[in-house]
């Protein structure tokens, strides 16, 4: 479980940012792509802080 974890990260890393290159306003896009990193970041942190404790993924 901790390595599909680890994994989640560098697929998020490049995969978001990728997504969001797709858009035609570039700056709407670099935008799109900070809030994806971010609110995965934010999502990411509740995982390995609540959920994992709480569930005994580890």
């Amino acid at each position: 479980m901790a390595k599909l974890i680890l994994l989640s990260v560098l697929i998020a890393t490049v995969a978001l940012p990728g997504a969001a290159a797709r858009d035609v306003n570039p700056w709407r896009g670099m935008k799109k792509a900070i809030l994806w990193v971010a609110l995965f970041n934010i999502a990411y942190a509740y995982g390995v802080l609540v959920l994992v404790p709480r569930y005994g993924f580890g």
